[in-house]
């Protein structure tokens, strides 16, 4: 029970964090880490082509993506016959499309008549009115406060959160039952390929089948990853103002592929595989729900329940190995005694954790679980009669 609402949470200890980096790389190393089914993905950065506007929360500037560009580019998605599977915006549009300058685009529009904006508009209405036009198209969207922080644009809406308890990202929560709401790599899976996700914080499921709410993801691609890849592109935005002459251009690099844009040079985390930019973890995200990572397997629960049984059982008949000291007096000899057996229990729960890892591509609790063992086993021992 322990385990399952561990799985379920956020929480981790950074300690585990790191046992679980060295099992991540170990079986990246042993076996091939790529995905059995893939897609086909477009990632777009945004990072080189920013725009300072007025920090409305606050006193200065902020910068944020080109809007201009980011309409430009889905305008003529929209006007050509390249249909993208799905278009994720990974962007936090938060702050109105305001200049610096003159306070107002409306104005700037006006007077440089630039091409393709709705006249008398701004260029966040005009982008506003190509993601109406386009149904499969989606925004990453934050939490504030244990709310979906909502964003100027209307859409639909995927979380993109990253917190962590610990050193590094490593859990990922997929459902948000309690706020009607989906991650952004589960809405890329029911929309893209019609998953069916129901249920609460502890008993999820997908497609009718028991899933981890939280998991413990494959990283298939890094930056690196993706340059090197044949299943993906990765542009820089603008770069691609171009092909929006070129109906053909544009087929070819969007038809049929999930495009994913956001700002790979300032939205990066730590991982067990590095530092790698949000938008490519969300796709990674997406191909372990796309190749049933997060589905709770009866092998798995045959696993955990056999190795927990078989600890259980030595922890009150008092079988494994305690490390042996020569203290023997007072309180002392006790607390050596319990801290010998939390040693070995750990020793034993590391070593299930790296099976659990390479075979079923989940972690294991460590330290409470060894807590409540060692504390079961010292409890034992001080009832049986000691021997003269």
């Amino acid at each position: 029970m322990f385990s399952w609402v561990y799985l379920n949470s956020y929480y981790t200890l950074s300690v585990e964090d790191s046992l679980f980096n060295y099992e991540m790389f170990l079986k990246n190393k042993v076996f091939n880490n790529q995905p059995q089914i893939n897609r086909q993905f477009v990632f777009i950065s945004t990072g080189k082509d920013l725009t300072l506007v007025n920090d409305t929360a606050g006193t200065g500037n902020v910068a944020i993506s080109d809007r201009y560009k980011l309409f430009k580019l889905l305008q003529a998605i929209n006007q050509s016959t390249a249909k993208p599977k799905f278009i994720l915006f990974d962007l936090q549009f938060y702050y109105p499309y305001t200049s610096t300058v003159d306070n107002k685009l409306d104005s700037i529009i006006k007077k440089n008549n630039l091409p393709g904006v709705i006249p008398d508009k701004t260029i966040d209405d005009s982008l506003q009115a190509e993601i109406k036009r386009n149904d499969k198209t989606a925004i990453s969207v934050l939490l504030n406060n244990g709310a979906v922080d909502t964003p100027l644009y209307k859409a639909s809406y995927g979380i993109a959160e990253y917190r962590t308890y610990g050193t590094a990202l490593n859990k990922f929560r997929l459902n948000y039952d309690d706020l009607g709401a989906m991650s952004a790599p589960v809405l890329l899976h029911t929309k893209i390929d019609g998953a069916m996700y129901k249920g609460g914080r502890y008993a999820t499921f997908c497609n009718n089948k028991l899933v981890f709410n939280y998991i413990w993801p494959n990283c298939y691609y890094d930056l690196n990853g993706i340059t090197n890849n044949t299943a993906c592109q990765l542009y820089h935005i603008g770069n691609l103002q171009s092909l929006s002459s070129s109906a053909a251009a544009l087929k070819a690099v969007f038809d049929d592929k999930i495009v994913l844009i956001g700002n790979f040079e300032e939205d990066v985390h730590d991982t067990a595989y590095g530092k790698i930019p949000g938008t490519i973890i969300l796709a990674n995200i997406y191909l372990n729900l796309l190749n049933g990572n997060h589905y709770v397997t009866l092998w798995w629960v045959i696993f955990l329940i056999t190795s927990f049984s078989v600890l259980s059982y030595v922890s009150i008949y008092n079988k494994l190995p305690d490390i042996k000291s020569r203290l023997s007096f007072g309180v002392t000899s006790h607390i050596i005694s319990f801290l010998g057996d939390y040693i070995s229990y750990i020793t034993v729960l590391a070593l299930l954790s790296l099976i659990s890892v390479l075979i079923f591509n989940i972690n294991v609790s460590l330290f409470i679980p060894a807590f409540i063992f060692s504390g079961i086993d010292f409890i034992s021992q001080q009832k049986q009669p000691k021997q003269l």
